[in-house]
């Protein structure tokens, strides 16, 4: 014989299922939030990056910073045949030769029109991520938006994994702090520039050399105000790998005003004519050089590359140095 179900027993049955179906109910409302901000952020991403990229073909903007050296046209790393690095070289080109030929990072992808026959073709920043070392780098894409969803954040950074966890903390610490300081920025500017003006700021992130010794990074950033070019920057890491500990990029390099001199007439003979170059004097551009703040500096297959950011973040200018061993501070 069935027995009888009490009141309380029926009260505990009844508000249990109530209790589910506003669980359920919520966890519905949750993933049709989710599914509408991705909506929201899909179409706003692309509003803001068909803006950005209108623009740069307006005004003949191009990305590329980096000049081909000759390589063949089915070669994506832009080398050479027989000329690109192998696994076992143990680090940049340093033999002292002239830099004349070398492919070089430069400021407004112009062509070269010093009249010295070197070729016209460019590409952008790349990496140079190997496989055959103690670590092992990855990226991580992080996007978010801020205010009433017209603050948009999209940007790359990289993250060290390795033989030795409790040293790649530190590392990665140092790599991702340009990460944290460029989102603190764009969550601050929520409130300066209102609900009506729309901001979209993406960081690309390259690994431009790596090895036992040194991990060289450069961040590629650029901020967009409804649309239009707001801001341009390379933030340079360079890493010791064995001590785990990043570099102070201004005590690399012995740089001072005949320095400085050089690196005005190697970027005219790089870079053709830079026009923000003439406003400078020799002594502005070594406050330039050895001011953290401005100063690009890393390692890459061709050398050492060194430059500047100028005017806060109208754009940069960069020289190679296949010769930096001999500006180079020794400690």
């Amino acid at each position: 014989m069935k027995g009888k179900w009490s009141p309380g027993k029926i009260t505990a049955v009844v508000i249990g299922g109530v209790a589910a179906g506003m669980f359920l109910l919520t966890v519905f409302y949750i993933s049709l939030a989710q599914i509408v901000m991705g909506s929201r952020y899909l179409k706003l991403a692309r509003e803001m990056q068909a803006r950005a990229d209108e623009r740069r073909e307006q005004s003949g903007e191009n990305d590329s910073r980096y000049a081909e050296r000759g390589g063949d046209e089915g070669d994506p790393d832009g080398y050479s045949s027989g000329e690109k690095p192998s696994s076992d070289d143990k680090g940049p080109s340093d033999d002292g030769s002239s830099d004349d030929d070398d492919s070089f990072f430069w400021d407004d992808g112009q062509e070269n029109d010093s009249g010295d026959g070197k070729s016209a073709e460019y590409y952008d920043f790349h990496n140079e991520v190997r496989y055959d070392l103690s670590y092992q780098v990855e990226f991580e894409e992080y996007v978010d938006m801020f205010g009433s969803d017209n603050v948009l954040l999209s940007m790359k950074y990289p993250v060290v994994s390795g033989d030795d966890p409790e040293r790649l903390k530190g590392v990665n610490r140092a790599v991702r702090k340009e990460f944290d300081e460029v989102s603190e920025y764009v969550e601050s500017l929520v409130e300066e520039i209102g609900p009506d003006v729309s901001f979209f700021f993406e960081g690309e992130c390259y690994v431009t050399w790596m090895d036992e010794e040194i991990l060289s990074i450069a961040y590629v950033e650029h901020g967009y105000l409804d649309g239009d070019p707001y801001e341009s920057y390379v933030v340079s890491v360079n890493m010791d790998m064995e001590s785990g500990m990043a570099l102070t990029n201004s005590q690399m390099l012995n740089i001072d005003d005949d320095f400085s001199v050089d690196f005005r007439n190697r970027s005219e003979r790089q870079n053709g004519e830079v026009s923000y170059l003439y406003n400078f004097t020799d002594q502005e551009i070594t406050d330039l050089l050895t001011d953290d703040e401005s100063l690009i500096i890393f390692y890459t297959p061709l050398g050492m590359e060194v430059g500047f950011n100028y005017y806060y973040g109208n754009g940069w200018v960069t020289v190679t140095y296949r010769d930096y061993e001999k500006y180079r501070r020794h400690f």
